[in-house]
């Protein structure tokens, strides 16, 4: 299984190069952040999303098709669970080979890591997680506007309130070593209690937007995986 996540930064029409780029990593399970419609992966996917984004909407801009968070699987999307937040987050349940995961997509902050709008974001998100990773396996990806390695960006408080929740949910946050990062991927332990993975990102330049890309390949521990980050 390939899971990827990665901030668009808001294109205005499709963009070959970063279609081109998620194709070459022809994942499972991808989470779009800052997206939007022209960016389409075609029939081999399933998607749910947040809503679209008027212009004007919370004082920003928007150009037609802008939302903030797609969830795209080859999987089945079984169904789609309510979130704090229908603008800004999203939440699937995916029937997969590896079992049955609830994935949920997200920014928190849409506005970045600090003021009133990343507080109550990151407060109400951490109930929905409460509330969402009961049913089944879990799986918390986007951009938290949050680093676990480096420099602690927004502020130690943000990275230890979500240290305290993945814990509390046997969580485990399989991207906390990549230094500086704002983009995660998170899954619940005992889902990868017999598994591996690696990880592969790109985008380092910044080139294609303004965050990295993230891929974990998660594998049956005994199959090859080839070399970790």
């Amino acid at each position: 299984m390939k899971i990827v996540t990665w901030n668009l930064e808001r294109p205005k029409k499709a963009n070959h190069l970063i279609l081109d780029k998620l194709n070459e990593f022809d994942a499972d399970i991808l989470i779009l952040t800052e997206t939007n419609s022209a960016i389409n992966l075609g029939r081999d996917y399933f998607f749910v999303a947040t809503k679209s984004l008027e212009k004007g909407y919370d004082g920003v801009e928007y150009k037609q098709g802008e939302n903030r968070t797609t969830i795209w699987s080859k999987y089945k999307i079984n169904m789609q669970y309510m979130t704090c937040d229908s603008f800004t987050s999203v939440c699937a349940e995916i029937e997969s080979e590896m079992g049955i995961l609830n994935v949920y997509g997200t920014i928190i902050g849409v506005f970045g890591g600090h003021g009133e709008r990343f507080r109550s974001d990151l407060e109400n998100q951490l109930i929905d997680f409460e509330n969402l990773s009961h049913k089944n396996s879990f799986c918390i990806a986007g951009d938290f506007n949050i680093t676990f390695s480096g420099r602690a960006y927004p502020s130690h408080d943000a990275r230890n309130k979500m240290n305290s929740i993945f814990e509390k949910l046997d969580l485990t946050n399989l991207t906390s070593n990549i230094e500086n990062s704002a983009d995660h991927i998170v899954l619940s332990r005992e889902f990868l209690s017999d598994k591996k993975f690696n990880i592969e990102i790109w985008n380092e330049d910044k080139t294609l937007s303004d965050h990295i890309g993230i891929c974990i390949t998660l594998k049956y521990k005994g199959e090859p995986i080839g070399s970790p980050l």
